[in-house]
C-alpha cells in the first residue's frame, strides 16, 4: 500500500518557511558583518580609498615635517579613523534582525563623505562588494539554519 504526503501536510513547515523568510533572526550575521566592515574601512583609511575601491584625491598641499608624513587624507588627528573604527563617544553602531547601521558622528564627517565646492568627496564609509557578500552568505546561512531546525 503506497503511502503519500499530500502538501497540505506539510502547512505548518512551509508556514514556518515563510516566517523566517520575512523575518529571519540575522542579528549573529550582522555581527560577524560588521567585524569584516570595520576592517575593510581600516584598510579604506591606510589605502586611502573608498568602499569601492576608488582613489581618494590626494592632499592639495603637503603636510608639515613631524604631522602626517606619507600625506595621507583623512588621517592628520585619527579622529575621523577613530569614530569610525572603534566604541567612542563619535561612533554609533546598532546591529539587528533587521540589519546593521553605522555612524561617524563627527562634524566634518560628512563633507569628506560627499565633498563640498572647495574640498573633494573622499568617501571613507560604505559598503564594499566584499561585505555586501560577507553580509548576504552569513544571511543566507542563517537562514538555512533557522529552516533546518523548524
Amino acid at each position: 500500500m503506497p503511502k503519500t504526503i499530500d502538501i497540505e501536510d506539510l502547512g505548518d513547515f512551509l508556514d514556518g518557511i515563510v516566517e523566517v523568510a520575512r523575518q529571519p533572526s540575522a542579528e549573529e550575521a550582522m555581527q560577524a558583518t560588521l567585524g569584516e566592515l570595520k576592517a575593510d574601512l581600516a584598510q579604506g583609511f591606510q589605502s586611502s580609498t573608498a568602499p569601492d575601491g576608488t582613489p581618494w584625491a590626494p592632499l592639495k598641499h603637503p603636510r608639515p615635517k613631524g604631522h602626517n608624513q606619507d600625506n595621507k587624507p583623512l588621517i592628520d588627528t585619527g579622529r575621523l579613523q577613530e569614530s569610525v573604527l572603534y566604541n567612542g563617544d563619535e561612533h554609533h553602531e546598532e546591529i539587528s534582525n533587521g540589519g546593521l547601521v553605522m555612524i561617524s558622528e563627527v562634524e566634518y564627517g560628512r563633507f569628506h563623505q560627499e565633498g563640498t565646492r572647495k574640498f573633494p568627496a573622499r568617501p571613507f564609509m560604505g559598503f564594499s562588494e566584499k561585505v555586501l557578500d560577507t553580509a548576504a552568505d552569513l544571511t543566507a546561512d542563517s537562514v538555512a539554519n533557522q529552516i533546518d531546525n523548524l
